[in-house]
Protein backbone atom coordinates (compact mmCIF):
# COMPACT_ATOMS: atom_id res chain seq x y z
CA UNK A 1 0.00 0.00 0.00
CA UNK A 2 2.78 2.46 0.82
CA UNK A 3 4.33 1.67 -2.44
CA UNK A 4 1.36 2.68 -4.31
CA UNK A 5 0.71 5.81 -2.34
CA UNK A 6 4.13 6.93 -2.95
CA UNK A 7 3.70 6.22 -6.87
CA UNK A 8 0.42 7.86 -6.75
CA UNK A 9 2.32 10.72 -5.58
CA UNK A 10 5.29 11.25 -8.10
CA UNK A 11 2.90 10.98 -10.57
CA UNK A 12 0.60 13.69 -9.27
CA UNK A 13 3.65 15.44 -9.11
CA UNK A 14 4.86 15.15 -12.76
CA UNK A 15 1.43 16.49 -13.65
CA UNK A 16 1.27 19.13 -11.46
CA UNK A 17 4.12 20.34 -12.78
CA UNK A 18 3.18 19.85 -16.55
CA UNK A 19 0.38 21.34 -16.11
CA UNK A 20 2.08 24.90 -14.08
CA UNK A 21 4.79 24.32 -17.31
CA UNK A 22 1.87 24.69 -19.82
CA UNK A 23 0.04 27.48 -18.77
CA UNK A 24 -0.34 29.94 -21.42
CA UNK A 25 1.60 33.21 -20.84
CA UNK A 26 0.88 36.72 -21.87
CA UNK A 27 -0.18 37.57 -25.55
CA UNK A 28 1.75 40.01 -27.08
CA UNK A 29 1.45 41.95 -30.46
CA UNK A 30 4.90 43.88 -31.54
CA UNK A 31 3.84 46.46 -34.21
CA UNK A 32 7.06 47.98 -35.84
CA UNK A 33 8.04 49.99 -39.59
CA UNK A 34 10.82 47.41 -40.35
CA UNK A 35 12.06 44.17 -40.35
CA UNK A 36 14.62 44.39 -37.40
CA UNK A 37 13.17 47.13 -35.15
CA UNK A 38 11.77 44.28 -33.25
CA UNK A 39 15.39 44.30 -31.73
CA UNK A 40 14.79 46.97 -29.34
CA UNK A 41 12.28 44.78 -27.45
CA UNK A 42 14.34 41.40 -28.25
CA UNK A 43 15.29 40.41 -24.24
CA UNK A 44 11.67 40.66 -23.44
CA UNK A 45 10.38 38.98 -26.03
CA UNK A 46 12.58 36.22 -25.70
CA UNK A 47 11.45 36.03 -21.69
CA UNK A 48 7.81 36.33 -22.40
CA UNK A 49 7.84 33.91 -25.53
CA UNK A 50 10.36 31.22 -24.01
CA UNK A 51 10.39 31.55 -20.19
CA UNK A 52 6.80 32.90 -19.52
CA UNK A 53 5.01 30.34 -22.51
CA UNK A 54 3.86 33.26 -23.74
CA UNK A 55 2.59 34.18 -27.60
CA UNK A 56 4.85 36.35 -29.53
CA UNK A 57 3.64 37.83 -33.17
CA UNK A 58 5.11 40.57 -35.72
CA UNK A 59 3.33 42.80 -37.41
CA UNK A 60 5.48 44.49 -39.89
CA UNK A 61 4.54 47.09 -41.92
CA UNK A 62 7.23 47.84 -44.66
CA UNK A 63 9.28 45.69 -46.98
CA UNK A 64 12.44 47.02 -45.78
CA UNK A 65 13.45 47.88 -49.36
CA UNK A 66 15.46 51.16 -48.17
CA UNK A 67 17.83 49.28 -46.35
CA UNK A 68 20.60 48.50 -48.96
CA UNK A 69 22.89 51.55 -48.40
CA UNK A 70 24.56 49.47 -45.73
CA UNK A 71 24.81 45.68 -47.01
CA UNK A 72 28.67 45.88 -47.94
CA UNK A 73 29.39 42.99 -45.92
CA UNK A 74 26.13 41.18 -46.83
CA UNK A 75 26.92 41.11 -51.05
CA UNK A 76 29.36 38.27 -50.51
CA UNK A 77 27.19 36.28 -48.08
CA UNK A 78 24.22 36.22 -49.92
CA UNK A 79 25.96 36.51 -53.28
CA UNK A 80 23.65 39.34 -54.44
CA UNK A 81 24.63 42.99 -55.23
CA UNK A 82 22.76 44.54 -52.40
CA UNK A 83 23.91 48.12 -52.35
CA UNK A 84 23.08 48.59 -55.99
CA UNK A 85 19.86 50.26 -55.37
CA UNK A 86 17.52 48.74 -58.20
CA UNK A 87 19.24 45.26 -56.88
CA UNK A 88 18.56 46.13 -53.33
CA UNK A 89 14.98 46.85 -53.97
CA UNK A 90 14.37 43.87 -55.80
CA UNK A 91 16.33 41.53 -53.32
CA UNK A 92 16.30 43.13 -50.27
CA UNK A 93 12.31 42.57 -48.92
CA UNK A 94 12.87 38.50 -49.63
CA UNK A 95 16.02 38.45 -47.80
CA UNK A 96 15.02 41.15 -44.93
CA UNK A 97 11.75 38.55 -44.09
CA UNK A 98 14.25 35.54 -44.51
CA UNK A 99 16.22 37.23 -41.55
CA UNK A 100 13.68 38.51 -39.37
CA UNK A 101 12.47 34.95 -39.50
CA UNK A 102 15.86 33.98 -38.09
CA UNK A 103 16.02 36.23 -35.64
CA UNK A 104 12.35 35.33 -34.57
CA UNK A 105 13.03 31.70 -34.21
CA UNK A 106 15.80 32.61 -31.76
CA UNK A 107 13.25 34.68 -29.52
CA UNK A 108 10.49 32.50 -29.65
CA UNK A 109 8.08 34.83 -32.30
CA UNK A 110 4.86 32.93 -33.45
CA UNK A 111 3.28 34.51 -36.34
CA UNK A 112 4.44 36.88 -38.74
CA UNK A 113 1.93 39.96 -40.56
CA UNK A 114 3.54 41.22 -43.15
CA UNK A 115 1.93 44.73 -44.63
CA UNK A 116 4.59 44.74 -47.13
CA UNK A 117 4.31 48.27 -47.64
CA UNK A 118 7.18 50.89 -49.36
CA UNK A 119 10.30 51.32 -47.51
CA UNK A 120 10.77 54.76 -48.76
CA UNK A 121 13.22 56.18 -47.32
CA UNK A 122 14.99 57.26 -44.19
CA UNK A 123 13.50 60.28 -42.89
CA UNK A 124 12.66 61.84 -39.93
CA UNK A 125 9.25 63.12 -40.90
CA UNK A 126 6.10 60.57 -40.02
CA UNK A 127 4.20 62.47 -42.68
CA UNK A 128 5.46 61.39 -45.72
CA UNK A 129 4.92 57.54 -45.37
CA UNK A 130 1.81 58.42 -43.43
CA UNK A 131 0.76 60.77 -46.08
CA UNK A 132 2.71 59.23 -49.00
CA UNK A 133 4.25 55.38 -49.32
CA UNK A 134 1.87 53.60 -46.95
CA UNK A 135 -1.58 52.17 -47.75
CA UNK A 136 -3.15 53.68 -44.35
CA UNK A 137 -7.09 52.27 -44.78
CA UNK A 138 -5.29 49.02 -45.26
CA UNK A 139 -3.15 48.59 -42.81
CA UNK A 140 -5.70 49.55 -40.10
CA UNK A 141 -8.09 47.37 -41.20
CA UNK A 142 -5.70 44.62 -41.35
CA UNK A 143 -4.17 45.72 -37.88
CA UNK A 144 -7.66 46.30 -36.47
CA UNK A 145 -8.78 42.37 -37.81
CA UNK A 146 -6.07 41.04 -35.59
CA UNK A 147 -6.25 42.90 -32.07
CA UNK A 148 -9.72 41.81 -32.45
CA UNK A 149 -9.50 38.17 -33.20
CA UNK A 150 -5.99 37.79 -31.45
CA UNK A 151 -6.90 38.60 -28.13
CA UNK A 152 -3.51 40.56 -27.79
CA UNK A 153 -3.00 41.73 -23.83
CA UNK A 154 -0.22 44.16 -25.26
CA UNK A 155 0.76 45.34 -28.16
CA UNK A 156 4.64 47.15 -28.22
CA UNK A 157 6.02 49.56 -30.41
CA UNK A 158 8.47 52.06 -30.77
CA UNK A 159 8.90 55.65 -28.62
CA UNK A 160 7.54 58.01 -31.34
CA UNK A 161 10.59 60.67 -30.26
CA UNK A 162 11.09 63.54 -32.28
CA UNK A 163 14.52 62.15 -33.25
CA UNK A 164 13.52 58.37 -34.44
CA UNK A 165 12.91 57.53 -37.94
CA UNK A 166 9.78 58.93 -39.67
CA UNK A 167 8.40 55.70 -40.17
CA UNK A 168 9.24 54.27 -36.49
CA UNK A 169 6.97 57.58 -35.43
CA UNK A 170 3.84 56.71 -38.14
CA UNK A 171 3.74 52.88 -36.92
CA UNK A 172 3.42 53.84 -33.22
CA UNK A 173 1.08 56.59 -34.28
CA UNK A 174 -0.93 53.72 -36.49
CA UNK A 175 -1.18 50.99 -34.01
CA UNK A 176 -2.57 53.93 -31.22
CA UNK A 177 -5.00 55.11 -33.23
CA UNK A 178 -6.45 51.43 -34.21
CA UNK A 179 -6.41 50.77 -30.23
CA UNK A 180 -8.43 53.81 -29.75
CA UNK A 181 -10.74 52.87 -32.21
CA UNK A 182 -11.73 50.01 -30.49
CA UNK A 183 -14.23 48.84 -27.93
CA UNK A 184 -12.66 49.78 -24.14
CA UNK A 185 -13.07 46.13 -23.32
CA UNK A 186 -11.58 44.74 -26.25
CA UNK A 187 -8.24 47.20 -26.06
CA UNK A 188 -4.78 45.07 -25.00
CA UNK A 189 -2.66 47.63 -23.29
CA UNK A 190 -0.46 49.22 -25.43
CA UNK A 191 3.58 50.20 -24.53
CA UNK A 192 6.29 51.98 -25.87
CA UNK A 193 9.95 51.25 -25.83
CA UNK A 194 13.25 52.27 -26.52
CA UNK A 195 16.85 50.97 -25.41
CA UNK A 196 19.79 53.33 -22.64
CA UNK A 197 22.84 52.31 -21.20
CA UNK A 198 23.04 52.44 -17.72
CA UNK A 199 25.43 55.34 -17.74
CA UNK A 200 23.18 57.75 -19.57
CA UNK A 201 20.25 60.26 -18.54
CA UNK A 202 17.04 58.30 -18.72
CA UNK A 203 14.98 59.66 -22.24
CA UNK A 204 12.37 62.18 -20.91
CA UNK A 205 9.13 61.57 -23.03
CA UNK A 206 6.14 62.76 -22.52
CA UNK A 207 4.30 62.93 -26.05
CA UNK A 208 5.28 63.74 -29.97
CA UNK A 209 4.32 66.97 -31.56
CA UNK A 210 0.48 67.36 -31.56
CA UNK A 211 -0.62 63.75 -31.34
CA UNK A 212 -2.66 63.44 -28.78
CA UNK A 213 -2.92 59.89 -28.60
CA UNK A 214 1.27 59.85 -27.84
CA UNK A 215 0.90 61.68 -24.25
CA UNK A 216 2.38 59.22 -21.54
CA UNK A 217 1.10 59.08 -17.87
CA UNK A 218 4.73 60.29 -16.99
CA UNK A 219 7.36 61.45 -19.08
CA UNK A 220 10.05 58.53 -17.81
CA UNK A 221 9.41 54.87 -18.17
CA UNK A 222 7.43 52.72 -16.04
CA UNK A 223 8.60 49.25 -16.81
CA UNK A 224 11.83 48.33 -17.66
CA UNK A 225 13.87 44.73 -18.60
CA UNK A 226 17.91 44.44 -17.28
CA UNK A 227 19.15 43.15 -20.45
CA UNK A 228 22.34 42.84 -18.11
CA UNK A 229 20.95 40.54 -15.26
CA UNK A 230 23.57 37.70 -14.83
CA UNK A 231 23.22 34.28 -14.52
CA UNK A 232 24.58 30.72 -15.05
CA UNK A 233 28.25 29.97 -13.94
CA UNK A 234 29.77 32.36 -11.68
CA UNK A 235 27.49 34.94 -13.19
CA UNK A 236 29.63 35.48 -15.84
CA UNK A 237 26.88 35.45 -18.58
CA UNK A 238 23.95 37.64 -19.22
CA UNK A 239 20.39 38.14 -21.41
CA UNK A 240 22.67 40.63 -23.77
CA UNK A 241 24.02 37.54 -25.43
CA UNK A 242 20.36 36.60 -26.80
CA UNK A 243 20.60 40.66 -27.75
CA UNK A 244 23.74 40.08 -29.84
CA UNK A 245 22.02 36.55 -31.46
CA UNK A 246 18.38 38.36 -32.42
CA UNK A 247 20.51 41.16 -34.25
CA UNK A 248 23.41 38.99 -35.52
CA UNK A 249 20.53 37.31 -38.21
CA UNK A 250 19.77 40.84 -39.79
CA UNK A 251 23.48 40.12 -41.45
CA UNK A 252 21.84 43.20 -44.40
CA UNK A 253 21.96 45.77 -41.82
CA UNK A 254 25.57 46.80 -41.47
CA UNK A 255 24.98 50.12 -39.75
CA UNK A 256 21.94 48.82 -36.97
CA UNK A 257 25.30 45.72 -36.28
CA UNK A 258 27.54 48.28 -35.53
CA UNK A 259 25.15 48.86 -32.23
CA UNK A 260 25.83 45.36 -30.89
CA UNK A 261 25.56 44.78 -27.28
CA UNK A 262 24.80 48.38 -26.61
CA UNK A 263 21.48 48.76 -25.00
CA UNK A 264 21.42 47.54 -21.19
CA UNK A 265 18.26 48.06 -20.42
CA UNK A 266 14.92 47.99 -22.57
CA UNK A 267 12.44 50.57 -21.00
CA UNK A 268 8.57 50.93 -21.41
CA UNK A 269 6.62 54.23 -21.37
CA UNK A 270 2.56 54.05 -20.62
CA UNK A 271 0.44 55.75 -22.79
CA UNK A 272 -2.54 57.74 -21.16
CA UNK A 273 -4.98 55.98 -23.67
CA UNK A 274 -4.49 53.06 -21.15
CA UNK A 275 -7.04 52.41 -18.54
CA UNK A 276 -5.05 53.19 -15.56
CA UNK A 277 -6.15 49.41 -14.29
CA UNK A 278 -3.73 48.16 -16.92
CA UNK A 279 -0.42 49.88 -15.07
CA UNK A 280 -1.19 47.18 -12.57
CA UNK A 281 -1.57 44.29 -15.29
CA UNK A 282 1.72 45.64 -16.71
CA UNK A 283 3.35 45.56 -12.99
CA UNK A 284 2.32 41.98 -12.67
CA UNK A 285 4.23 41.31 -15.96
CA UNK A 286 7.32 43.45 -15.92
CA UNK A 287 7.75 41.95 -11.91
CA UNK A 288 7.41 38.30 -13.59
CA UNK A 289 9.99 38.86 -15.82
CA UNK A 290 12.86 39.78 -13.75
CA UNK A 291 12.83 36.01 -12.61
CA UNK A 292 15.34 34.51 -14.25
CA UNK A 293 14.97 30.34 -14.71
CA UNK A 294 18.48 28.92 -14.88
CA UNK A 295 19.61 27.36 -12.20
CA UNK A 296 23.35 27.86 -10.83
CA UNK A 297 25.60 25.19 -11.36
CA UNK A 298 28.61 24.23 -9.65
CA UNK A 299 31.64 22.54 -11.01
Amino acid sequence: MRFKFIVFLFLFTILKVSAQNTIAGPRVLVVVAHPDDESVFSVTLYKIAKEHHGTVDLFVITDGEAGYKYCTLAEGYYHVDLTDKKAGTDNLPRIRKKELKNAGNIIGVSNYYFEDQRDAHYGLDEKEPLDTSWNIPLIKKNLNHILLTKHYDFVLCLLPDSATHGEHKAATLLSLDVIAGLPADKRPVILAAATRNKNEQTTRFSGYKNYNRTRTLVDTPLFNVDRTTCFGYKNKINYKIIANWELAEHKTQGFTQMTMNDGDLEEFWYFKLNDKTGIEKCAALFNSLKYTPYLSKTY
